[in-house]
């Protein structure tokens, strides 16, 4: 297939800032979350069982704080890249100055989004305090150890969900540096149109910077994460196909609830979610709204409109249709033009090399799914 940097990217009459955008890069801690003692307190170490007295435990289980994650579907071949481990042996997404030469340089990409890879299931924590602290150490750490060693490295600031008090706190305090371009919202088992978030969305929007969701690992395993459909999984590749779902359940929600007639200025990035199931939502939406408005007077335009004005996807995982029309009507009718912006996945299995997924999408928004739809998305802080 050829290489998208030795083509032009049609689609635009002026040139990018930036000639390509990631939007899903992983990082992780080399050595654990004990990595954030030095943006806690010793009170809060001791809280979380991170300071030194039981941290070097040498038997036994650690008595150590720990995110929800997945521990029932295991993928056999597992979820990293082997070739993205550094020359140190730090696990993949470990090395901000491996990641750069590997993954910035190799692809030419301009800037990364860093989507921090042991937070995503802190929404199913039930402590709110403890996810509140690991949350503010978390963002500290993130923006210390990647920010400061690359200046290409951008980031979304990650909040604990269940006490949106605090979480619009954070919002305002990590977001002074600028650096910071979303806030990551772990999801929990309470759908996004919920008024349990409008805090965070007053914040984010008071600030000027969007609100992101990623699958959190723990879908349909803990109580207080998101459901799956149906039932339980049985299967990892049940599982993974599925999470797909919980965009769905929560694009819906965000339209009928009236979520972005209170908050006009808000935008959601739904971070590897897919792209099939767009238009049937927007479809489906469009017709039920015109014979339930009483139901749900707040909803004043099309949920269509609401959703490619307000709502933005990234690539992957980008469907691959036997027949690539099929994939260039599928980007038409989801307004990709405007809503759908690159993403790798670095360092995980499913990776999307640029060089392969973009040339895939029709011609003419090339440009604006490398780059423009996330300068747009980020603005200056990009």
């Amino acid at each position: 297939m050829a290489d998208l940097r030795d083509q032009p990217l049609a689609g635009t009459h002026a040139p990018s800032r930036y000639r390509l955008v990631d939007c899903d890069v992983h990082p992780v801690t080399k050595s654990g979350l004990g990595e954030l003692r030095p943006f806690l307190s010793q009170a809060e170490q001791r809280r979380l069982g991170l300071d030194e007295r039981r941290d070097l435990t040498t038997t036994g289980h650690r008595e150590a704080v720990s995110i929800p994650r997945n521990m029932l579907y295991i993928n056999p071949a597992g979820v990293l890249r082997d070739d993205a481990r550094a020359p140190d042996g730090s696990a993949p997404g470990a090395d901000p100055a491996f990641t750069a030469r590997q993954l910035l340089d190799g692809h030419g990409i301009d800037r990364a989004v860093l989507i921090g890879g042991e937070v995503l299931g802190l929404g199913a924590m039930p402590d709110p305090d403890a996810a509140a602290m690991i949350a503010s150490a978390y963002n500290q750490w993130l923006a210390t150890t990647w920010f400061d060693a690359d200046d290409r490295y951008r980031g979304y600031l990650v909040v604990g969900a269940q006490d949106p008090v605090l979480a619009a706190q954070e919002i305002r305090r990590a977001a002074e540096d600028e650096r910071f371009v979303g806030v990551l919202l772990p999801l929990t088992d309470l759908l996004m149109g919920l008024r349990h978030y409008y805090p965070i969305y007053e914040a984010a929007s008071e600030v000027g910077i969007p609100v992101a969701v990623h699958p959190n690992s723990g879908e349909g395993i803990f109580r207080t994460s998101p459901p799956m459909a149906g039932g339980t999984p049985t299967y990892y590749v049940e599982w993974h196909s599925g999470l797909s779902q919980v965009f769905q359940a929560n694009v819906i929600s965000l339209v009928c609830h009236g979520v972005f007639e209170r908050f006009p200025n808000l935008k959601v990035i739904i971070t590897e979610g897919g792209l099939g199931w767009i238009p049937d939502v927007m479809w489906r939406l469009d017709k039920n709204v015109r014979g339930l408005r009483d139901e749900v007077p707040w909803v004043r335009r099309l949920p269509s409109e609401y959703i490619v004005d307000h709502v933005r996807f990234t690539t992957q995982p980008l469907p691959e249709p036997k027949r690539r029309h099929h994939l260039h009507v599928l980007c038409e009718i989801a307004g990709a033009d405007r809503t759908l912006m690159f993403s790798s996945d670095y360092p995980h299995w499913d990776f999307d090399d640029p060089r392969h997924a973009l040339t895939a999408l029709p011609p003419a928004i090339r440009q604006r799914v490398s780059s423009d739809n996330a300068i747009e998305t980020y603005g200056d802080r990009l």
